[in-house]
């Protein structure tokens, strides 16, 4: 028999936070953790997110719902430069007129790789977990979300394949779950500085009673998750390999049939699923998925990763100062692939394989030194190129650059 069991807050964690939630909470029951390790943002922080993804292109989506669903075209009603804070934004909304006494609830999908500053962080925050509970191989979604007086329909919030981790940056929220495996309704009260989680095989709703600031990161939890991930990989593939004429697969009409109803498929419609039985078969899908992978990996999970950077013009006094862990894989005779910061490359020549084992052992150094200990020329293109590639995806960055005299030249741009 479904009940409302009695909000259970977690002890604050010890030093070692991760460790502990991982050994205790990760993927059990619904719990309230006060004191975990904070995502690396603040409420304000959030909202300045949030700003800036009203006004994104896709893949950022910003949506603004209210007591009988979301709204088509918010326009003014979404946070602008103007709303300085959460509360200038919620006094904002109120004092408009426009949603009357109902309330509200903003989200925005994928915003944080809108700064690369508080993408990082939180991507810091995360890697710390996934140590103790294992790398993501699928996508995290993180999503930023800002209300008052709003209660979601249990559907609008479901999301039974992925696991939950819901900080609550300012203001309080109440979540009512239902695990699939206990049939029990567990109802969450957490305040500012808590984080809420829930295992996989739950859904969830939230109520919203006052003005609340949220970063939720759902966790693909579900062997079922990956279906359309590898969906899309095989599709780029069959992509890269069109047949001659291929065409969007139409039916004449009326279609023809025996004279018993029987109907034959057309051979433009039963090509395609031979072909992706085909891909599915060759080694192009895992090699694809592989890149992905590490590129997820190097982002622990967080997508999509914050864009390059341009590059700049590098010469041999220009020092390097490594900033993330590379990350590389090989798989048997496949082409060598790193990944920093969410961007994955292949690069099998030997000239890298030198560089990035090199870089892996220093955290600071020159572009004529490294060109030395790699035995490689400082203006060869395997080098010059591949440390460009680096500063781009901000692995690394540069620290002053020497003037002829010696002296402190301008420093890296940001």
């Amino acid at each position: 028999m479904n009940h409302d069991r009695e909000p259970f807050r977690a002890p604050a964690p010890p030093a070692d936070a991760w460790r502990h939630f991982a050994e205790r909470y990760w993927a059990k029951e619904p719990v309230v953790v006060p004191g975990a390790p904070l995502p690396g943002l603040d409420a304000a922080a959030a909202h300045r997110l949030l700003v800036a993804a009203a006004g994104a292109p896709p893949p950022t989506r910003i949506r603004l719902a209210v007591a009988d669903g979301v709204l088509r075209d918010p326009g003014p009603l979404l946070p602008s430069p103007a709303d300085l804070t959460p509360a200038a934004y919620a006094a904002r909304l109120t004092g408009s007129g426009q949603l009357g006494d109902s309330g509200w609830l903003l989200t925005a999908e994928n915003a944080l790789g809108l700064d690369f500053a508080l993408w990082s962080r939180v991507r810091d925050t995360m890697a710390e977990l996934w140590r103790h509970v294992g790398h993501p191989p699928l996508p995290v979604t993180a999503e930023l979300a800002v209300g008052a007086r709003h209660q979601a329909p249990e559907e609008f919030g479901a999301r039974p394949d992925t696991a939950a981790l819901t900080w609550v940056l300012d203001g309080s929220l109440t979540v009512r779950v239902r695990p699939e495996h206990t049939g029990t309704e567990f109802t969450l009260h957490a305040r500012a500085g808590d984080l809420v989680h829930w295992p996989a095989g739950s859904t969830h709703s939230d109520d919203r009673t006052r003005p609340s600031t949220t970063l939720r990161l759902s966790v693909p939890a579900r062997s079922a998750s990956a279906l359309p991930y590898v969906g899309e990989v095989v599709g780029e593939v069959l992509r890269r390999h069109p047949l001659p004429g291929d065409e969007r697969p139409t039916l004449p009409h009326p279609a023809p049939a025996a004279p018993d109803g029987r109907f034959t498929p057309p051979r433009r419609f039963t090509e395609p699923a031979r072909r992706y039985a085909a891909a599915l078969a060759g080694d192009e899908p895992e090699r694809a998925l592989l890149l992905r992978w590490a590129g997820l990996r190097s982002a622990a999970g967080l997508t999509p990763a914050p864009p390059p950077r341009p590059g700049i013009t590098l010469t041999t006094r220009h020092r390097l100062r490594r900033t993330a862990d590379i990350v590389r894989v090989r798989a048997g005779s496949e082409p060598l692939i790193w990944a920093a910061h969410g961007h994955a490359r292949r690069d099998d020549s030997p000239a890298a394989r030198r560089v990035l084992a090199r870089l892996g052992t220093v955290s600071r150094i020159t572009l004529g030194a490294l060109a030395e200990l790699c035995d490689l020329h400082a203006d060869s293109p395997e080098l010059v190129g591949l440390v460009g590639e680096l500063y781009r995806v901000r692995a690394l960055e540069l620290e002053d650059e020497p003037g002829r005299d010696g002296q402190p030249g301008a420093g890296s741009r940001p």
